[in-house]
């Protein structure tokens, strides 16, 4: 499993829930430390997380986590996509999807999740408007492949360990055909004190 942008509550705890299921996982962020610090923890564990250096603005970073990916976990059956939260890396991230995407075509399964960057509080104009053409061409690129394409979204930010848990079943039920996941986050302003928001699928 790879996960970009990896450096929010957010992805920390998706790639816990990941590799509680015996997944292997590598995180990539520009800012890779914390995200080692964090993965070391979970190899303590007994668990296969890594992180490695991945700037999506940067072709050449782009091309040495895509190495990082073949030495540490292989094929790739799955990709969570954190791309909107800078508009510069769109075009970053759709290569590496492209890169990543052919040989779980070849396999005849893989998951592609995109995260909007709704789910940790941000929203850059037309994110989601871009996130929806990219998740209908993948939509259609993928037809009669055995590969899923998925795209969770929310309003506002949503407890980590909530979201992870729902990004995680989007790619691990193998039941789950759902396109789209919107996530309804609490009203309150505590969210800790809500428990588990309510959510939407379409």
């Amino acid at each position: 499993m790879v996960i970009t942008e990896a450096s929010s509550p957010v992805a920390f705890a998706t790639a816990t829930r990941l590799a509680a299921g015996g997944h292997s996982v590598l995180m990539g962020s520009p800012r890779p430390q914390a995200g080692e610090d964090f993965a070391a923890r979970l190899r303590s564990s007994g668990a296969s997380v890594f992180a490695a250096h991945l700037d999506l603005a940067d072709p050449p970073s782009i091309d040495g986590f895509l190495e990082s990916v073949d030495y540490l976990i292989g094929d790739v059956d799955g990709l969570i996509s954190s791309a909107g939260v800078a508009e510069r890396s769109w075009v970053g991230a759709q290569h590496l999807v492209t890169q990543l995407v052919s040989p779980m075509i070849d396999n005849g399964r893989g998951d592609v999740v995109l995260l909007s960057p709704g789910l940790v509080g941000e929203s850059p104009a037309g994110t989601d408007r871009m996130l929806d053409a990219w998740i209908c061409g993948l939509d259609a690129e993928f037809v009669g492949t055995g590969v899923r394409a998925s795209i969770v979204r929310s309003t506002g930010a949503v407890p980590a360990a909530d979201a992870g848990r729902l990004i995680a079943a989007t790619i691990t039920a193998s039941d789950m055909h759902l396109r789209v996941v919107d996530v309804i986050p609490s009203r309150r302003e505590s969210a800790a004190a809500d428990g588990v928001p309510r959510e939407m699928r379409r």
